[in-house]
């Protein structure tokens, strides 16, 4: 059972950082391969995974529970690559814990304050495609800014991310209706817009359309495209919130 212990344990590493079903599908029987294990079935859900195969004549399952998923790409993509060594015989099956191990503990590459910047920039450039004026422009900046901030500490605590979409969205349309209600910007509906857009669920969108056209793995995308619906539906809604309470 360890076989299947490892290739799931790798698998959820891929799920949780922000990889699709299709490259923990693929990360998953690249270490089975390594293990020389055939006959294992996987379920793929946003909550849990498992996989049953036969040992020792019986049937047995076990479940990985996903927990919150966030986006660590760097993760993702080395587990890709060390499924495909011990797939190809480059890397003993001995050594696959210890490696499971070091890319659990990989630090994202971009720090805190870059992902702040590139938050408020986001949002600044939303202001702008739209055709919103100068003000708007400014006003965007300072609130998808802070609202990332925030956004990184509730993170850290481990809050589910509708929770923390709702605050951070609320907070941010707060800033930009105070904005607006002192009169730095007359482009009311793209400045609410741009304050909020850099909590689009953009990633899980783009991996809930992959795992529908795949077909195999349909329910697990139709989960991840309606999960990203309800967030923005959050999103909407703290947004009313804002402007009723301020404007």
């Amino acid at each position: 059972m360890q076989s299947v212990e490892m290739a799931l344990d790798a698998a959820l590493i891929v799920i949780q950082n922000g990889g699709s079903t299709i490259a923990a599908n693929r990360s998953f029987n690249n270490i089975l391969k390594g293990y020389k294990k055939e006959g294992v079935s996987a379920t793929w859900r946003l909550d849990f995974i498992s996989a049953t195969t036969a040992d020792e004549g019986r049937s047995a399952t076990i479940v990985r529970s996903v927990g919150p998923i966030g986006v660590n790409l760097v993760r993702a993509s080395e587990i890709q690559i060390l499924g495909e060594k011990v797939a190809a015989g480059e890397l003993n099956t001995i050594s696959i814990a210890d490696e499971i191990e070091r890319i659990k503990k990989l630090h994202t590459p971009y720090n805190r304050w870059l992902a702040v910047l590139a938050a408020a920039c986001i949002g600044a450039a939303m202001s702008q495609f739209a055709g919103g004026d100068t003000g708007s422009f400014g006003i965007a900046f300072i609130a998808a800014g802070i609202g990332q901030i925030l956004r990184s500490i509730l993170q850290a605590r481990k809050l589910p991310v509708a929770n923390i979409t709702l605050i951070c969205a609320f907070i941010s349309a707060c800033i930009a209706c105070y904005g607006i209600k002192m009169r730095y910007s007359e482009s009311i509906p793209i400045t609410l817009i741009a304050s909020v857009v850099y909590l689009a669920p953009g990633l899980p969108l783009i991996n809930g359309f992959l795992d529908m056209i795949s077909h195999k793995f349909l329910f697990i995308g139709m989960e991840r495209m309606s999960n990203a619906l309800f967030l923005f539906l959050v999103m909407a809604i703290a947004i009313v919130l804002a402007y009723t309470l301020i404007l």
